[in-house]
């Protein structure tokens, strides 16, 4: 194989990996090994497409080797963090990425992994740690700040989240990850269609993302007219409020020997309680033709 062609082969699993498309990527990185069986870049950029495909076991397999050859070992404990840590084994999860902070201690973009890693166990403070640390490290580190936003996130920190989300445009070229969070600042404010917008934009940037379209079809649904009440109930306080109004208002009634109007508030709350149950099998069978 000539250096150009490695070059090319090089570029264009690079634009695949960075659009997400990891299986039009395989055949050019398997190709890559069937003629170098100790080719470590292509060893572990096989290891990222299995685990795209959440074969964790043999994504981390290849990673080892990889690393057997001669990858970098900061990359590839990272890499391996990251496959426990997507399956919820923290333990695991977390001795790899302090074997790669043993090699690299200083390095910010892990310490920041690290960081989210502690959120999701539960650990809050020595998340928040981790992060202001990474943070230090490398404040202009687009996935620094994007996993401090994701922290804030998860604490429903509105001031914070307006910074960082700044922070994170400011520094990222990722406009389909730009877009996903500017939705998910719109969703955490209860601006639907606002956020549907930004995940319909973000789609159409990268309509091979499954999770973009999973969350855009949810949208289509919370914004569709038969959703209304269900919306106007969601602002008012949610089921549990229009249940107590209902009790409150019934016994008034009842106790004012007020039975008419009684009845026909029971009536109301009754169909409501249907509507509640069946809004979304109706949504499912006649907007989107199936149930």
């Amino acid at each position: 194989m000539t250096i150009q062609i490695k070059e090319n082969d090089a570029a264009v699993i690079e634009h695949y990996f960075h659009l997400g498309r990891y299986e039009a990527a395989a055949p050019i990185i398997e190709n890559q090994l069937r003629q170098d069986p100790k080719n470590a870049t292509a060893l572990f950029q096989m290891a990222v497409v299995e685990m795209s495909r959440e074969d964790f076991e043999e994504a981390r397999k290849l990673c080892r080797e990889a690393m057997q050859f001669g990858y970098s070992e900061v990359i590839g404990y990272h890499f391996i963090g990251s496959t426990y840590q997507h399956v919820g084994m923290y333990k695991d999860a977390e001795e790899a990425f302090l074997a790669a902070l043993k090699i690299d201690p200083l390095n910010g973009e892990l310490i920041a992994s690290y960081g989210y890693l502690m959120l999701q166990a539960g650990h809050d403070k020595k998340a928040h740690a981790l992060l202001e640390q990474a943070r230090e490290l490398e404040p202009f580190s687009d996935r620094v700040n994007q996993l401090i936003l994701q922290f804030y996130f998860a604490k429903a920190d509105s001031k914070k989240q307006q910074e960082y989300i700044r922070n994170v445009l400011e520094t990222s070229t990722d406009e389909v990850q730009n877009l996903t969070n500017i939705a998910m600042y719109h969703a955490l404010k209860g601006e639907v269609k606002e956020a549907k917008e930004c995940y319909r934009q973000a789609f159409l940037l990268n309509p091979a993302d499954q999770n973009i379209l999973a969350l855009l079809g949810e949208y289509d649904s919370l914004t569709h007219p038969l959703f209304a009440p269900q919306r106007f109930v969601d602002k008012i306080g949610g089921p549990a409020v229009v249940w107590i109004t209902f009790m409150v208002m019934a016994l008034l009634l009842n106790w004012m020997e007020l039975y008419i109007p009684l009845i026909i508030i029971a009536i109301i709350y009754v169909l409501y309680a249907i509507y509640s149950w069946t809004a979304l099998l109706l949504y499912k069978w006649f907007v989107k033709g199936r149930l």
